[in-house]
């Protein structure tokens, strides 16, 4: 695995504060910690490691495994840069049933497809987040340090289909791996991945044994009717033959027939919406890559919906990746139910194209039918010369420097997340590194006045603390701020309102977010000369709003317009749908060409230097030129104040350029005056 690092780049990271206590201190906590042991006898020490209910539950439910678990594999490269993946289907299937006998007095394994049989509930398993964390220098034996994440989510659902338990724990196991040079295969990663599978699956056995709905469910047992008396689902007897097949009269008084109600049932109105991720996010297909659907249902309605499932429709080959039915269950009113299923495309798939249509299907009666959800899936090329694409890692050595002693750079880079559900970023850590690098670079601005928050150092305080505290210290009317963000943003349902999402962030809430409108306002009460703000981001929806209701992200807005003079705005993905990862070139699409612009690509008028409105228009053409030829879908980027809107900071001067004029070659004789003219490229206000 190839490993860029520059030197260059500034990380500045708080100083770690530490705290030794003095020597009496600590033998006083001592003696009051004896003390207090003392006083709660030997019983307190021996049930303090016992769980709240230790007995095991008086029940024998059965297993099922979700497709996510019997496709789920855990992606790592070796010692030679190639893809490997530890598999984890036999692992669970072994070591699930294996925990849960300690909470119950017997459990089994069956398939969801199979016939359904007499038991004491369900207890379903999946498999969500799974991350490797591994640094192997490209073939090079040694030992190295590696970590691995696993989430697990267990449901427990009585005989009736009623939710008694629903949790989601993520279990972490560490250890150490051994690379051999002659094969650079990777030992000992299993070992680790197993650790992180029993944490997982320990805590949550020990949740399930401290459940007191399930205890109490299991206390009813003895109420149960036999599952042989009950009718099947599927059998369905008319009113005459009921009525022949009854028993005595006296029997009949004894027991009477249920009455049906005639009351008509209350409606459910359902709502529903799916996104489907691949694993390098630029949206194709591809063989050996894998891809998940995230699908969310919520019932706005005052009945009940009963037998909810989404079904896929589409070309056979690519309606064959996906189950052609997901079962997600009854939901009561208000009620919402998720889920996520990942799959692994195969060789034989590798040129699937065409859409896919996601449909919600109930047997119970609705307000209405839910629109249904399409995707469009494309063909990527698989040969690409590397060696075309330029590196913009190596800054070339014709970039001259503006001397911007007064600029601030703020580079924020934000590509894994604290809640493991949050979608990675690929490159967005990498994008604000040389970013940084580039901007500190060309304007020469000393290190005390940048500033780089890169996943963990970018909490939710630290934008609020960078933007709205230390960016206002260093500022004055000469000052130029250069504003850098690759990551998640979430756009309001309503209002279209755009959050940066941080470290801390969620997609589920508008908690620990930072507003687009909070930053604008930071700017707008600063007594600056000029913000420069890029933002490669990719874009979701808030939760719990249908994709169609959702308006486009607001990032024009009544402040940037009246700052219009003051502050330029280049938005890589104006529009709901994930930033494209540019592999070729190790970089976020939009910031890869961002970069090869400020290299001097941008000059288009090539007179030597690249200007704001240059940088901009080069970077949203050539992304939209690549998305288009490569990945075969749309690419809209977005410059603001745009051409003719009359926003002097357009020609404000960001690079040197690079991109000499060619060498003159005779002059032409001038064409008719009726032929069409030659249409230049507006970069000016």
């Amino acid at each position: 695995m190839r490993i860029r690092y520059n030197h260059k780049v500034n990380k500045l990271l708080p100083m770690p504060s530490l705290y030794f206590p003095s020597c009496r201190h600590v033998i006083s906590v001592c003696v009051v910690l004896a003390l207090a042991l003392s006083c709660a006898g030997c019983s307190f020490l021996k049930g303090g490691k016992e769980p709240v209910n230790s007995q095991p539950i008086s029940l024998t439910p059965v297993i099922w495994f979700s497709p996510s678990v019997t496709t789920a594999e855990m992606p790592y490269l070796d010692g030679c840069g190639e893809t490997r993946s530890v598999a984890l289907a036999d692992a669970l299937v072994a070591s699930v049933p294996k925990t849960l006998t300690e909470v119950f007095t017997g459990v089994t394994t069956q398939s969801q497809t199979d016939e359904t049989i007499a038991s004491d509930g369900v207890i379903e398993v999946g498999v969500g987040l799974r991350r490797i964390e591994l640094t192997v220098p490209k073939q090079a034996q040694g030992t190295y340090p590696a970590t691995a994440t696993i989430g697990i989510e267990m449901v427990f659902l009585a005989r009736d289909g009623a939710l008694l338990f629903s949790k989601k724990l993520e279990g972490t196991g560490r250890g150490t791996v051994t690379v051999g040079e002659p094969s650079c295969q990777v030992a000992g990663m299993e070992a680790i991945v197993q650790d992180a599978m029993d944490s997982a699956t320990n805590s949550l056995a020990q949740q399930i044994m401290q459940s007191a709905q399930i205890r109490e469910y299991a206390a009813q047992r003895a109420t149960w009717a036999p599952m042989a008396a009950r009718p099947r689902p599927s059998a369905v007897t008319s009113t005459t033959e009921a009525v022949t097949s009854l028993p005595a009269a006296v029997e009949t008084a004894a027991q009477p027939l249920p009455v049906a109600s005639t009351a008509p049932a209350v409606p459910a109105q359902l709502r529903f919406r799916a996104i489907i991720r691949d694993e390098n996010q630029d949206q194709f297909l591809q063989s050996d890559e894998s891809f998940t659907i995230e699908i969310e249902v919520k019932n706005e309605g005052m009945g009940e919906a009963k037998d909810v499932t989404i079904t896929a429709e589409g070309k056979a080959e690519l309606a064959a990746l996906f189950p052609s039915e997901v079962q997600i269950g009854s939901l009561q009113s208000g009620e919402i139910k998720r889920t996520s299923i990942t799959q692994r495309v195969t060789a034989s798939q590798e040129h699937l194209h065409g859409e896919l249509t996601l449909n919600l299907r109930t047997t119970s009666p609705v307000v209405s039918v839910p629109p249904p959800k399409i995707f469009n899936f494309g063909v990527k090329p698989r040969v690409i010369d590397a060696a075309l694409i330029p590196d913009v890692d190596n800054m070339p050595n014709s970039l001259a420097a503006f001397d911007q002693p007064k600029a601030v750079i703020i580079s924020i880079g934000v590509g894994t997340f604290l809640e493991g559900e949050v979608p990675a970023v690929k490159y967005a850590r990498h994008d604000a590194e040389v970013m940084a690098e580039y901007l500190r670079i060309i304007g020469g601005v000393p290190g005390e006045r940048i500033r780089i928050l890169l996943d963990r150092q970018a909490l939710v305080r630290d934008l609020e603390d960078t933007f709205e505290r230390w960016l206002r210290k260093k500022v004055d009317r000469e000052t130029v701020v250069y504003v850098f963000f690759a990551g998640r943003a979430l756009v309001e349902g309503g209002t279209g309102a755009i959050s940066l999402v941080p470290y801390d962030g969620t997609l589920t809430g508008a908690k620990q977010l930072y507003s687009l409108v909070r930053l604008q306002e930071v700017l707008y009460r600063l007594p600056i000369r000029r913000a420069i703000l890029m933002f490669d981001v990719s874009m979701d929806p808030s939760p719990g709003t249908a994709l169609a209701d959702i308006p486009s992200p607001a990032w024009e807005s009544s402040v940037s317009e009246a700052r219009k003079d003051v502050e330029m705005w280049m938005v890589g993905n104006r529009d709901l749908q994930e930033a494209h990862a540019y592999d070729e070139g190790k970089h976020g699409l939009f910031t890869y060409h961002l970069l090869r612009g400020l290299q001097g690509a941008a000059d288009v008028d090539r007179d030597g230097t690249v200007i704001a409105g240059e940088l901009c228009t080069y970077a949203r053409g050539q992304a939209a030129r690549v998305a288009r030829e490569q990945f075969a879908n749309k690419h809209d980027a977005l410059c603001f104040p745009g051409v003719g809107r009359g926003g002097m900071v357009r020609i404000h001067p960001v690079a040197r350029g690079n991109n000499p004029k060619p060498v003159p070659v005779q002059k032409q004789p001038n064409p008719p005056a009726d032929s069409p003219g030659t249409n230049l490229m507006q970069i000016g206000p």
